[in-house]
């Protein structure tokens, strides 16, 4: 289990981390269009410094410098003079923007390059003059400039007149930075919030798993009780509210296979008793024929051998059919079948064996189709039409009929009857009332009630209207079948 969670963790941290690389990526598209924005959004007081700059140029160094001064404190940040023969910290993408005049983002600060104006300029005065006084600064440990796809061509500019005037290359740049930064978390503040997050996720894994984990283990105790012999072992429910599905079925799982085991164990337990009964008097009967003493007593020891044969004989086929009939429930076909036929097919084969009970049929039945094995239907109507001949004292009435989408077959006698504290025991294999006078093995109304569950239906007992037992058959009437 603790593997299980572990796998479980590892899963939702990697989860995790791919959002946090795509959300970084994601957050990243945009990069190149804030640089723009930046830009151009300096870009106004960057050329009106410029061009104060370059008017200053030519002035007297003192003049000038007190000038240069004073244009450089209009911003709250370093205004500063580079050399591009001193800057090779400079991208050439950067380089060629800043000659062509553009404003450029150039990491944590801006950039922007001066054209003076040499056509006005007296004979006397130098280039240089403004430089000498100020002298070249160098910004230490500037970022590389962030590449731009934008293009401004601004290497024309015009005069006060209108006049077109060509700008002659530019050796010398304006920097204005470090510029204001957004207030961002630090590395370390960034590693700490995922490693909170990482916990919470852990913690919060940790809470919704412990259920399940103790079901899991609950579900292993229980089947290595099961697989020790421990058929009655069941996982305690003591919260049905937070039980998952799998422990309600394997609680439904464990006891079907306990009821199954002990069908099988009671099944054999009986087949073992009921066997031994005519296997005990065939082994006497077989001892008893060396101490005939004339034909007569042997005759009768041979009969009662052929006897006890007839009854394990039967018992075997019963035991047969019933396996048989379990063992095929679903290759089931089912046909078109006249319940009355068979009803009356059973009554003609039984009725010879009970020469004092009298059949009770309706004068003239209609037919009464339904869908159905016609074997195993036939079969359990035999066996509760023998049944109520071995029980009854002189009547046994049959009924069918359909009611509410139902096949109803009624076989009611006049007997004793069956107590109501057996009418569920009844069924089970090997359940014999009134073991003295019953010639049968105790499987006739098992096989029956096998037989209906087969058909979607069920067989109920109930008391008759002639004093004695009612069992009755149902059966769903199919939309298919008629009624003629």
């Amino acid at each position: 289990m603790t593997r299980l969670f572990f796998r479980f963790y590892l899963g939702v941290v990697a989860i995790l981390v791919i959002a946090w690389i795509v959300q970084s990526y994601i957050a990243g598209l945009p990069s190149i269009q804030n640089v723009n924005v930046v830009e151009n959004a300096l870009a106004g007081g960057v050329r009106l410094a410029r061009s104060q700059v370059e008017d200053l140029w030519y002035e007297d160094p003192a003049i000038s410098s007190r000038n240069y001064l004073r244009v450089a404190s209009n911003f709250d940040y370093t205004m500063s003079m580079q050399s591009f023969d001193e800057a090779t910290w400079l991208e050439e993408s950067s380089r060629q923007r800043l000659m062509n005049g553009d404003v450029v983002l150039l990491g944590d600060y801006l950039g922007v390059a001066l054209f003076p104006e040499q056509k006005h300029v007296p004979e006397q005065k130098h280039e240089k003059s403004i430089t000498d006084e100020l002298g070249s600064v160098r910004v230490a440990g500037s970022q590389s400039p962030t590449e731009s796809t934008s293009q401004r061509d601004t290497t024309r500019q015009t005069d006060s007149k209108g006049q077109t005037l060509q700008r002659a290359e530019s050796k010398y740049f304006l920097l204005f930075g470090p510029l204001p930064q957004f207030v961002t978390p630090s590395q370390a503040q960034v590693t700490l919030g995922y490693g909170i997050i990482f916990l919470l996720a852990a913690f919060g894994i940790a809470i919704l798993l412990r259920p399940v984990a103790k079901q899991f283990r609950a579900v292993e105790r229980a089947a290595t009780l099961i697989a020790d012999g421990e058929l009655n072992a069941r996982i305690p429910a003591k919260s049905l509210s937070h039980n998952i599905p799998l422990v309600i079925a394997f609680n439904a799982m464990a006891d079907r296979t306990e009821s199954l085991v002990r069908s099988q164990r009671e099944l054999l337990q009986a087949v073992s008793h009921e066997l031994r009964t005519p296997l005990a008097r065939i082994r006497f009967a077989t001892d008893l024929i060396g101490t005939a003493t004339n034909d007569d007593e042997r005759r009768e020891r041979l009969n009662s051998i052929d006897e006890a044969t007839e009854k394990l004989d039967s018992l075997v086929g019963e035991l047969l059919t019933y396996t048989r009939i379990e063992s095929n429930e679903s290759a089931m076909k089912l046909e078109r079948v006249d319940v009355w036929n068979l009803i009356e097919i059973a009554v003609e084969f039984h009725a010879p064996l009970y020469p004092n009970i009298e059949y009770i049929l309706p004068a003239a039945p209609k037919r009464l189709i339904t869908e159905a094995h016609p074997d195993s239907l036939a079969r359990a109507i035999e066996n509760l039409v023998s049944n109520a001949g071995q029980h009854a004292k002189s009547r046994v009435m049959l009924s069918a009929q359909t009611i509410e989408q139902l096949v109803v077959i009624k076989i009611e006698d006049d007997g004793h009857g069956i107590p109501q504290d057996k009418w569920e025991t009844v069924f089970e294999p090997f359940t014999r009332l009134n073991s003295g006078n019953n010639r049968g093995v105790g499987l006739g109304l098992a096989l029956v009630r096998r037989i209906t569950k087969q058909h979607q239906g069920q067989v109920l007992v109930s008391k008759s209207t002639l004093g004695g037992a009612c069992l009755m058959i149902q059966l769903p009437h199919h939309s298919g079948s008629t009624k003629d």
